[in-house]
């Protein structure tokens, strides 16, 4: 099966890329000005809906109350999870890879809620070694193959007055409802996540600083790998949530909330969600939130290496006891580190999309469930 498009295919798009962002009203970045229309799914565009990882607005099932720190019980696979088979690596042989690795995959349903997107669905990745630099791939299905767009990265480490960082990584794009526009959150430094907006899913405005480790406290170091998501709770005033990681002068990291109004300003919960507990090897990182069969969770990775998933209470204040959502089989090219996940489903497939390998040395890569 072929998951990346070849240097003859990359090229026969590059034509039809430029024509399609030529038809669109130019935005460079780090510009002010007008971006292009963003509609909803445009007429004749698949009606089947995917499943993402966040939970929807009606609520979730209260989560079991079990303690989340260290002496915790679990980590066996949960019994009604999808079983995820490896299906292979997607970022190999592209064209902008300045460190050989990539980090943070984030899959966004773009024939939903884009006009003329370049594929029905985007994936949005970034190295994280300097100077990192967030990327583009895009597809007509969640099995590829994937072409990578032909002038990444979209959003570098500086940008005009904005910013100068030694890189910028970790991007998760999220559709804004309120402002019908994509949000794309990175982190650059490690101690600010900010986020740019876009109408187009390739030019994007700068927003703001959504978390800094300012808002946290004297002894925190770290505050990225941001994912949001509709709030759960249907009578939160919030309408968004936010999963980050906190990394701590103990260098040990651990997973907060924050929640917005409307995507820009956030509060940032005062307790972390889940701490670092006998399964995790000292870290946890790379939450997203994945509603299952009526009932919402946490997933993360740790630094054992595997994806957990917790169940979590609407408030986002308290979570369950860990089961193993997904490990590397040890067999064949299925190896190594599992991190950084985040589910897609539609029509009855389940679709894992992660990173894999050792820290600083990954790719991305998927895995499927029937």
């Amino acid at each position: 099966m072929t998951l990346f498009s070849t240097a003859q295919n990359h090229d026969s798009r590059s034509a039809q890329e430029r024509a399609r962002v030529g038809r669109r009203r130019a935005l460079t970045v780090g510009a002010a000005g007008l971006g292009a229309l963003a509609i909803p799914a445009a007429a004749g565009l698949p009606a089947a809906r995917a499943e993402h990882t966040g939970a929807e607005r009606q609520g979730a099932e209260s989560a079991d109350h079990g303690g989340h720190g260290p002496g915790e019980s679990g980590g066996d696979h949960g019994p009604n999870f999808p079983d995820f088979t490896y299906a292979g690596v997607i970022t190999e042989g592209l064209s902008y890879d300045p460190t050989g690795e990539f980090i943070f995959p984030s899959v966004l349903h773009a024939g939903r809620h884009l006009r003329d997107p370049l594929g029905e669905w985007y994936l949005y990745y970034a190295p994280h070694e300097n100077p990192g630099g967030i990327c583009l791939m895009y597809a007509d299905s969640l099995d590829g193959p994937w072409t990578e767009y032909v002038a990444n990265p979209l959003i570098e480490n500086e940008w005009g007055d904005f910013y100068s960082a030694p890189h910028v990584s970790s991007p998760h794009v999220f559709w804004n409802e309120g402002e019908q526009k994509l949000f794309c959150y990175f982190h650059g430094p490690n101690s600010v996540t900010r986020f740019a907006t876009s109408h187009d899913g390739v030019r994007f405005e700068y927003g703001d600083v959504a978390v800094t480790t300012d808002m946290l406290g004297d002894d925190s170091t770290e505050a990225s790998y941001a994912r949001i998501f509709e709030h759960p709770d249907r009578h939160s005033h919030c309408r968004y949530g936010m999963f980050f990681m906190e990394n701590t002068t103990a260098d040990h990291r651990r997973i907060r909330v924050a929640q917005s109004v409307d995507g820009r300003d956030w509060d940032v919960l005062p307790e972390p969600l889940v701490t670092p507990g006998e399964l995790d090897d000292g870290n946890v990182s790379g939450a997203d939130l994945w509603t299952w069969r009526g009932r919402t969770y946490v997933i993360y990775h740790a630094s054992s290496g595997i994806v957990f998933a917790r169940p979590v209470d609407r408030t986002l204040t308290s979570v369950g006891k860990p089961q193993v959502l997904h490990q590397a089989s040890g067999e064949g090219e299925d190896t190594g580190r599992v991190a950084a996940p985040q589910v897609v489903t539609l029509r009855g497939r389940s679709y894992l999309f992660y990173e894999r390998g050792a820290r600083l040395d990954g790719a991305i890569a998927y895995a499927v469930s029937e």
